[in-house]
Formats: C-alpha cells, sequence, structure tokens
C-alpha cells in the first residue's frame, strides 16, 4: 500500500515537474515571441514615428523656404518699388517740364488763334448780313414783281403793301366797306386811302379826305381829326362830306373837354342843317352836352313892396340905461 501511494505520490511529482518544466518552456516561448513580437512593433513603431517626423521636418523646411522666398520676394518688390518710385518721379518731372513747355506753345498758338477766331468771327458776321440782305433783296423783287399782277380785291401784303384793284370805283367802295367794318385797323385804312389818293389824285378829293380823317378819328386822336376835316368846307365847297365833318368835328371837340364849342357848332349845324342826315348821331351828341353843360340858375324876383306898407322903415334902437 504505502509502495503504491509513494508511486503514485512520485508519479504526481513527476506530472507536476515536467507540468511545470512544460509550463516554463511555454513561457520562455510566449516571452521570446512577445519580445520578438514587441521588436517588431517597436521596429514598425520607430520607422513610422521617424517617417512622420521626417515628413514634419520636411514640411518645416518647405515653409521656411517660402518663407524665406516671400521674405526675398518682399525685399525685392519694396527695391522694385523704390527703384521705380525714384523712376517715376524723373519722368514726372520730365512730364511737368514738358508739359509746362506745351502749355507755352498753346498760350502762344491761343494768342495767334485768338487773332484767327477774331477774323474769321467777323467775315461769318458779314457773310451772315450778306445772306440776310440776299435774302431781302429776293423778298422785295419776288414782292415787286408781285405788285405788279393786278388784283381785283383791296389787299395788304405781309410787307405791309397796300393792293387796290385797277377799277377806280372798285376800289373807292371797298375802301369805303372795308373802313366802316368793325374789323378796321385805322392806320392800314388811313394808309389804303393814301395809295388810292396817289393813284387817283383828281378823284373824290372831298371822300378822300373825310375817310382820312375818320380814321383818326376811329383811333381817337381827335386833334388830328379836327385838323383834318376843318378845311373840308372851304376847300371842298358842295362837298356832300360837310355835314359829317361838322359832326365828327363836334364830337371830337366835346371828347377833348371843349363842351362849349361843342356846343356852339351843334347849334350852328341846326341852322345850316335843319334837316339832318343823321338825326341820331345828332341827338347823342346833344344829350352829351347837356349832360356836361352847366345848369343856369333861375334869375330872382325882386319882391314888390306892400302898398300899405312903406318903402323904407326906420328902426330905432332902444336907448341905452344910464347907471
Amino acid at each position: 500500500m504505502k509502495k503504491i501511494l509513494f508511486v503514485s505520490l512520485f508519479s504526481v511529482l513527476f506530472l507536476t515537474l515536467n507540468s511545470c518544466i512544460a509550463l516554463k518552456s511555454d513561457v520562455d516561448m510566449a516571452k521570446s515571441e512577445l519580445s520578438a513580437e514587441t521588436t517588431a512593433k517597436m521596429k514598425i513603431l520607430e520607422e513610422n514615428v521617424s517617417k512622420s517626423v521626417k515628413e514634419e521636418i520636411a514640411k518645416l523646411n518647405a515653409r521656411l523656404d517660402e518663407i524665406e522666398k516671400s521674405q526675398q520676394t518682399e525685399k525685392q518688390m519694396q527695391k522694385n518699388k523704390i527703384d521705380l518710385s525714384f523712376n517715376n518721379l524723373e519722368e514726372l518731372r520730365e512730364t511737368i517740364k514738358e508739359l509746362n513747355q506745351r502749355i507755352d506753345n498753346v498760350d502762344m498758338t491761343a494768342q495767334k488763334n485768338s487773332l484767327f477766331s477774331e477774323q474769321i468771327a467777323a467775315l461769318e458776321k458779314k457773310i451772315a448780313e450778306n445772306e440776310q440782305e440776299l435774302a431781302q433783296l429776293k423778298e422785295n423783287i419776288a414782292s415787286q414783281i408781285e405788285g405788279l399782277k393786278p388784283v381785283e380785291k383791296f389787299t395788304v401784303t405781309k410787307e405791309g403793301i397796300i393792293r387796290l384793284p385797277e377799277s377806280e370805283g372798285k376800289s373807292y367802295n371797298q375802301l369805303v366797306e372795308y373802313t366802316k367794318s368793325e374789323s378796321c385797323d385805322p392806320a392800314i385804312a388811313r394808309k389804303a386811302w393814301e395809295v388810292y389818293a396817289d393813284k387817283w389824285p383828281e378823284s373824290k378829293k372831298c371822300d378822300v379826305t373825310f375817310w382820312i380823317g375818320e380814321t383818326y378819328f376811329m383811333e381817337k386822336s381827335y386833334n388830328k381829326a379836327i385838323e383834318t376835316l376843318q378845311p373840308i368846307e372851304k376847300t371842298y365847297p358842295g362837298c356832300v362830306k360837310i355835314e359829317n365833318s361838322y359832326l365828327k368835328i363836334a364830337f371830337s371837340l366835346f371828347y377833348i373837354g371843349k363842351v362849349e364849342v361843342a356846343n356852339a357848332i351843334l347849334e350852328s349845324m341846326k341852322e345850316k342843317f335843319p334837316k339832318p342826315a343823321f338825326p341820331e348821331k345828332v341827338k347823342e351828341l346833344e344829350d352829351l352836352i347837356k349832360a356836361k353843360m352847366p345848369k343856369k340858375a333861375a334869375p330872382v324876383k325882386k319882391a314888390e313892396p306892400a302898398k300899405n306898407t312903406p318903402a323904407k322903415q326906420q328902426i330905432k334902437t332902444p336907448a341905452k340905461t344910464k347907471k
């Protein structure tokens, strides 16, 4: 039994020892493998770290090179700017000098050109005046040519030229109609009557004088109307316009304030023309004069003395009382 136990114990011990040996061997092998693995990892890590460090160092060197190049470039640019500034300054001085010379030349040229421009302006003005005179001459020639053509009606050209028909009677009737019309321009009518008088100097002298006086009356140029109409009676005795000329003279005198003279002419007309040809106008003037003439005061009647009353009475004043 003891032998069996011993054998068993020895077997267990042997197995344990073998197991320990095997375990140690395994541990050593594991250590060896771990060490190899760690060495390999460390190597890989060192290689990676070295590569990263080298890359960073390379990047830093590249950045430093760029910075250096940039600084070099900036220095060169600053230098170029300085050089350019000096060059520009010299160029600017030369440019200013050249501009001053040009200005002097321009001033001299302007002085010369001002003389030429004045001469040119004078010539242009003269040419314009000649063209205007030529145009006016053409208009005058055209008007004269037009004036040679006969007309059938009393007309006034745009230049103010009076045109009358070739028939004396037709011209007279048309002028009378125009002078009496509401659209009559007294100045044009007067000028037309003067043209009529020049064209037919021996025809209707009294009538022409009356109608010219009428144009002054229409213009309210009453003094000129009186001056024109007053000689009609003596110059043209028997003229049918005498009564009307008296009437126009009386109206004109009234309008300029000579009411009494106008009234005297009106009274003489009543004697000279008992049956007036213009009764309405006579009545109108008569009413105007009456409104303006001062009213005469009625004569004062003297009181007759009573039959039993003495003409003169003595009036006694009472005596003063003595104090």
